[in-house]
């Protein structure tokens, strides 16, 4: 399962089951009750045989009340099956969907309405939310697997990582409906699990598994590939699987498969602290706009929510992605996290479901969860 925020209207979402992609309207969802959740298989719902690419069809919801506050303690997030139609009057309204398989990995661009989908055939397709044909394939299905994929802060240019270890760059504004990458190298020998734009593009961070245990590396893209590795930092025994890029203080932060986060200083070039977050693999990791705090996501489906600044524990969501099921076949534990506007925390994984959770203020607002499956 993937999915992207629509950055340019935080009420639309795109979804990415095994077999569609679908653009979600959830401006009903996110204005609902606090303690709201939906049932588990929309896709199935709206699927139809002959693969309409508009559709009317809505996910429909059920509301909760939501328990007091704790400030250390968050509720649980439910799960629920399929509640069937005439639930409740308020909906998700499913207002695209595209007939792409496999589709593994998402991100939104930062201000125009497209997004990019990459599949476990290793192509990558760029789209526009509401038009139902691509505008550009940047990468054809045969390459190796994506693994990571994101545009940088300007939105004209997008990168690519796939787990042979290559990262290769395109600029965004193509008139050929297939072309070429700009610029592509191996980063690691083994894998390139993520990676991050920096400063004003050009300037590169990665994220994976290296025989000389370098798993996280700083490359120059305005030199030769040869001569473009800036710095790398042996770290994350048995490999680094996610990184984030902390602008305003100028730190990146990364996660290895035995748990442990890292955090780098990018202007010293050192590494300032580590720790063990979890008890297996952190899998996902994001950052709010503010940089207050980070979130981590680990194999077991376990999330937590911790201080940038003293890398204090704040919350701790235990199985909000736990694999419920020997026969599903997803991945392992929380797959994604992005953050959003008003501590908005959008994560998916596992057990099959996209939730939002909205996490309290500074000044203790109550708290609230959506759990859209």
């Amino acid at each position: 399962m993937a999915f992207a925020v629509n950055k340019a209207s935080n009420n639309e979402i795109v979804l990415a089951s095994t077999h569609d992609v679908q653009e979600i309207d959830a401006s009903a969802l996110l204005a609902a009750q606090p303690y709201t959740w939906i049932g588990e298989e929309f896709d199935k719902e709206s699927r139809s045989s002959d693969d309409l690419d508009h559709r009317s069809s809505h996910t429909n919801i059920a509301q909760a009340s939501a328990p007091p506050f704790a400030p250390s303690q968050m509720p649980a997030s439910a799960s629920m099956p399929w509640l069937g139609s005439g639930q409740t009057s308020t909906g998700a309204n499913v207002i695209m969907k595209r007939n792409l398989n496999n589709v593994k990995r998402m991100t939104s661009h930062p201000v125009y309405q497209y997004y990019l989908t990459g599949a476990q055939d290793g192509s990558v397709r760029m789209f526009e939310w509401g038009r139902p044909q691509q505008l550009i394939c940047f990468r054809q299905a045969g390459n190796a697997r994506v693994t990571r994929l994101y545009f940088n802060s300007q939105g004209n240019k997008c990168g690519v990582a796939d787990g042979e270890g290559f990262l290769s760059l395109w600029q965004v504004n193509q008139t050929a409906s297939n072309p070429k990458p700009y610029l592509s190298w191996q980063c690691h020998s083994k894998a390139t699990s993520d990676f991050a734009f920096l400063t004003s593009s050009s300037l590169i961070a990665t994220t994976g598994q290296s025989n000389d245990n370098r798993n996280v590396c700083l490359w120059d893209t305005l030199v030769s590939p040869n001569n473009s590795l800036v710095h790398a930092f042996p770290c994350h025994d048995s490999g680094a699987t996610v990184l984030q890029y902390a602008p305003k203080q100028q730190l990146i932060i990364s996660g290895g498969r035995k748990g442990f986060i890292c955090i780098f200083d990018i202007r010293q070039r050192q590494l300032l602290h580590t720790f063990q977050a979890h008890d297996s693999a952190v899998k996902a990791l994001a950052m709010d706009s503010t940089e207050d705090y980070f979130i981590t996501g680990s194999a077991e489906g376990n999330m937590k929510v911790w201080r940038l600044t003293g890398h204090g524990l704040i919350y701790s969501f235990t199985n909000e992605h736990a694999k419920q099921s020997i026969f599903r076949n997803i991945g392992a534990g929380v797959v994604k996290i992005e953050t959003g506007p008003g501590n908005r925390i959008f994560t998916c994984g596992a057990d099959g479901t996209l939730k939002m959770r909205v996490l309290p203020d500074r000044y203790n607002v109550p708290a609230s969860i959506f759990d859209i499956l």
